[in-house]
C-alpha cells in the first residue's frame, strides 16, 4: 500500500485477513488511521497493549502511533481503514467540533450500539464505492463522507479511555462487558446479569471493573446511557420522557437530576444550547420553567401507567408527604376527596 498515491490525503482500504493472518511489525503513519472490523476478530496492539476487538468494533490510531494488527477466531476478518490526514479536514469542522481533534489524536477503541454499527458501516460502505471508481467529484465527496464519518463517531461512539482508565487496554471479559454495556444501555442492567453473561462472578466483576475503568459499574452505565441521551436530544425531536425511557431509565425526573448533575444543565437547556434557538445566547432556564418542564413530563410517565401502577404510585408519592393538590398538578389529573375536586 502507497498512502502516498491516495485521493489528496484520504485513503480507503477494504480487506478480508483470514484469521492467521499477523502483521508482525509495528509501524508509525503521518497520518490518521480510522480501522473498522466488520466481521471476525482482530488483536490490536499500540505500543506495548493489546485490545480486543470483536466485529462492529473501531480503533482509532493517532498520527505517529506505533501499532500492529493480529487476527483470530474461525472465520474471516473484513475490515476497512480510512487514512485520512487531519489538513484535509476543514479547519472550521474543528474549530467547532474541538473534542473531535482531540479524539483523532487520542488513539484508542472506539464501541458502537447496534444502530450505530450499521450507521458505520454504511458510511464506510459509501467511502469505500466512493474511492474505487474515482472521478472529477470523488475527493470533495470523501471529504464530506469524512466529515460525517467523524460525525458519526462522535454521536454514537463510546470511547473506552473517556473515563480514568487505571491501565492502557483492557482484558478481554472486561473488554466483553464493555462491548455488552454498550450494545444494550437501552435494557434493565445489572452487575448481576453482566456478570452471568461473561462467565465472571458478580464480586470479581465489580472488583475488577473500578480497577481497570476508573470508575464504578454503575458509574460507567449512567456514563454510556448520558451519552447517549445528549445525542437523541442533538438528533431527534423526541419527548425528554421518550429519551430517558430509550437510554434505560425508569423514570424522567431522575434522569433529568442526573443529566443536570453530570452537564450541568437540564436536557432541555442543552437541547436549547445545542440548536441555537436564541441565537448566540446561551439558555438558562429559570425555576418556573424547570418546574413546568418537570411536571409536563411527570404527566406523562403517569399516563403511561396501568391502573395497578397508578394506584402504588400515588401511594408512594403520599407517603413522601405530597399533598393531593401537588399530585394533581403534576399529574394533570384531578381527584376527588370528601365532594372537593383538585
Amino acid at each position: 500500500m502507497h498512502v502516498e498515491e491516495n485521493i489528496e490525503g484520504i485513503y480507503i482500504e477494504k480487506k478480508v485477513r483470514i484469521p492467521s493472518f499477523a502483521m508482525t511489525y509495528e509501524h508509525s503513519h503521518i497520518y490518521c488511521e480510522i480501522f473498522y472490523l466488520k466481521t471476525g476478530n482482530c488483536l490490536y496492539t499500540l505500543y506495548d497493549t493489546t485490545y480486543h476487538l470483536k466485529a462492529g468494533d473501531m480503533f482509532i490510531v493517532a498520527p505517529g502511533d506505533s501499532h500492529s494488527t493480529r487476527y483470530e477466531g474461525m472465520v474471516p476478518c473484513e475490515r476497512i481503514v480510512v487514512y485520512c490526514e487531519l489538513e484535509v479536514i476543514p479547519q472550521s469542522f474543528w474549530d467547532q467540533y474541538p473534542d473531535m481533534y482531540g479524539a483523532v489524536n487520542h488513539s484508542g477503541k472506539v464501541i458502537f450500539s447496534n444502530r450505530g454499527r450499521l450507521q458505520m458501516e454504511d458510511i464506510l460502505s459509501r467511502m469505500v464505492e466512493e474511492s474505487s471508481f474515482p472521478d472529477e467529484y470523488s475527493r470533495q465527496f470523501l471529504v464530506y463522507q469524512s466529515l460525517e464519518l467523524l460525525l458519526g463517531i462522535k454521536r454514537s461512539g463510546v470511547f473506552v479511555y473517556e473515563k480514568p482508565m487505571g491501565t492502557r487496554g483492557a482484558s478481554s471479559d472486561i473488554e466483553d462487558a464493555f462491548d455488552y454495556i454498550a450494545i444494550n444501555y437501552a435494557a434493565s442492567l445489572t452487575l448481576e446479569d453482566v456478570a452471568k453473561k461473561i462467565n465472571l462472578s458478580p464480586t470479581y466483576l465489580s472488583r475488577k471493573f473500578k480497577k481497570v475503568a476508573g470508575v464504578t459499574f454503575k458509574e460507567y452505565i449512567t456514563y454510556v446511557r448520558i451519552k447517549q441521551s445528549c445525542q437523541a436530544l442533538l438528533t431527534t425531536d423526541d419527548s425528554i420522557t421518550k429519551i430517558a425511557f430509550d437510554c434505560g431509565f425508569n423514570s424522567s425526573n431522575y434522569f433529568k437530576d442526573v443529566f443536570r448533575r453530570i452537564n450541568g444543565v437540564s436536557p432541555r437547556a442543552f437541547r436549547l444550547n445545542a440548536k441555537k434557538t436564541q441565537g448566540d445566547k446561551f439558555v438558562v432556564l429559570t425555576d418556573y420553567e424547570e418546574k413546568k418542564d418537570k411536571r409536563k413530563d411527570s404527566a406523562a410517565e403517569y399516563r403511561a401507567l396501568g391502573n395497578n401502577q397508578r394506584d402504588k404510585y400515588l401511594k408512594a408519592l403520599i407517603e413522601k408527604g405530597w399533598s393531593i393538590k401537588q399530585i394533581s398538578r403534576m399529574t394533570g389529573v384531578s381527584f376527588s376527596i370528601d365532594g372537593k375536586f383538585y
